[in-house]
């Protein structure tokens, strides 16, 4: 069994479906647990996999709320509930505890928290047994798109993001690449956002052993989507699936 996987906790878009959480994924590296965004509902279902005042660190993608919304409901766990007497480490772009503190007050967070804020184009980090790399991409906000190695293995999630290749110079190389794919099939004009044939094509560009689809509109049609991004990428694809561990083989 590899010591390098990820679960996904959230796999919904800025809407998402009813049986969906907002983007979570929460990743093992050796002994080392991270999770990657906290939207909304993801509090809940992590704790199904973990005690959350256990994780080494939590790395915000971006400021979008469908990312770190669930950060509000982690404060009042840390602060008030079964985290009380714990901080944990939350790796962000800057603003985020600004932004937060904005909308709920400044009680408790530095209490629950300690803030490491990370500035573009590229930030490195080491978390306990992870060697993470957090690289900018182009959306609508600061985002970084992350990329966590233990050992010979990589697993890349690629956040937010419209078609670029700094998330392939990124991936490239990794085991495992999980990318949006918000416009489904067809891509906007004014999009923010990968279409499944933009997540195939940059899983192939940048030679990952594996893809999965996340982060995808309730309206757009899944089958399709899944089609497109296996036409474009020769490898294996599927959609991640919350609560489905999979192995950074």
């Amino acid at each position: 069994m590899s010591d390098l996987w990820v679960t996904p906790i959230g796999v919904g878009a800025g809407y998402a479906r009813p049986d969906e959480n907002q983007s979570c994924y929460l990743v093992g590296a050796g002994d080392t647990r991270i999770c990657l965004d906290m939207g909304a509902g993801a509090l809940n279902a992590l704790r199904t996999e973990i005690a959350p005042e256990t994780l080494d660190a939590i790395v915000i993608s971006h400021l979008h709320a469908d990312h770190c919304v669930d950060l509000f409901a982690l404060r009042v766990y840390m602060v008030w509930g079964p985290g009380r007497g714990r901080r944990l480490r939350v790796i962000g772009p800057p603003r985020l505890r600004d932004l937060l503190i904005g909308f709920a007050g400044e009680g408790g967070w530095d209490s629950a928290f300690t803030f490491d804020v990370v500035h573009p184009p590229v930030a490195t980090l080491t978390v306990g047994d992870a060697e993470l790399t957090l690289r900018e991409v182009p959306h609508s906000a600061l985002t970084f798109a992350v990329r966590v190695a233990h050992g010979e293995r990589a697993f890349t999630y690629g956040a937010d993001c419209r078609r670029n290749d700094e998330l392939v110079e990124l991936a490239r190389g990794s085991r495992l690449l999980v990318a949006e794919c918000g416009d489904g099939v067809d891509r906007r004009d004014d999009t923010v956002h990968l279409t499944g044939g933009d997540a195939g094509d940059i899983a192939r560009a940048a030679g990952v052993g594996r893809l999965l689809l996340t982060h995808c509109y309730p309206e757009h049609d899944r089958d399709a989507t899944l089609a497109a991004a296996r036409n474009a990428f020769s490898g294996p694809v599927d959609w991640a699936r919350q609560g489905v561990r999979v192995d950074v083989g």
